[in-house]
Order: structure tokens, then C-alpha cells, then sequence
């Protein structure tokens, strides 16, 4: 028997639950579904375009991003669930070729089925 189908509530808790324990890749390979969008504000300085489609362009771009950058603190306001959808208010400090800079961004996420099928990023 398969197990019922996570709320989007139960998803954002588990997932928001996994980033606090700084298990950033492990929260994606859990609920990343395989035709998720992922937007940014604008292309990454590493060459990622502002929006990444599929769940191997999605691992590609985490790979790259956690191979040359820390988190060394981080907050988290949320989630904040409303039907489908769920917030987070994120606050860091990255660190990147010897610097330190603080980080704030507002993540949202579309659940369907218990999969995350969309992420989209909003930061200055």
C-alpha cells in the first residue's frame, strides 16, 4: 500500500525543517519534482540563466552553487502555506572567496502531488 500524498503543509514543514539542518541538496532530492522550474531574479554570476528547467539542470545548479559558496548563519520566517503554494523569508550569511555577505530572500514554492514543481526567488 503507497503512502498518502504529502499536504502541502507537511511538505513545507519537512522541507523548511531539512534547510534549518542545512540539508539543502537532501530537501530537493526529496521533493524536487522532475519537471521543476526554478527562477531567479537574473542569470547567476556562475553562468546559471535566470531559470532553470528539470530536475538535472535544477542539481547542476545546487552543485555549483554549494561547491563555491558557505552558509554560515541562517533564519528562516515560515512557511507560510496558502493552498498550493508556500513561503519562506531567509536570512544568511554567505560565504564566497574570502568574503562574507549577509543574504536576504524571499523563496516561494509550488506544491503538487507533494512535489515541489516550482521555485521562484526574490532578492535584490
Amino acid at each position: 500500500m503507497s503512502e498518502p500524498t504529502p499536504t502541502t503543509a507537511e511538505v513545507a514543514a519537512d522541507f523548511t525543517g531539512l534547510w534549518l539542518a542545512g540539508e539543502f541538496r537532501a530537501a530537493g532530492e526529496k521533493y524536487w519534482a522532475e519537471d521543476i522550474v526554478s527562477v531567479e531574479p537574473r542569470a547567476l554570476p556562475d553562468g546559471t540563466g535566470a531559470e532553470c528547467r528539470g530536475i538535472e539542470a535544477l542539481r547542476k545548479k545546487n552543485l555549483r552553487w554549494c561547491s563555491t559558496h558557505g552558509i554560515e548563519d541562517l533564519s528562516i520566517d515560515g512557511p507560510f502555506v496558502t493552498g498550493d503554494h508556500f513561503a519562506l523569508f531567509v536570512d544568511m550569511l554567505i560565504a564566497h572567496a574570502g568574503q562574507r555577505t549577509p543574504h536576504s530572500e524571499i523563496a516561494v514554492f509550488t506544491v503538487r502531488d507533494g512535489r515541489i514543481v516550482e521555485e521562484r526567488f526574490f532578492y535584490e
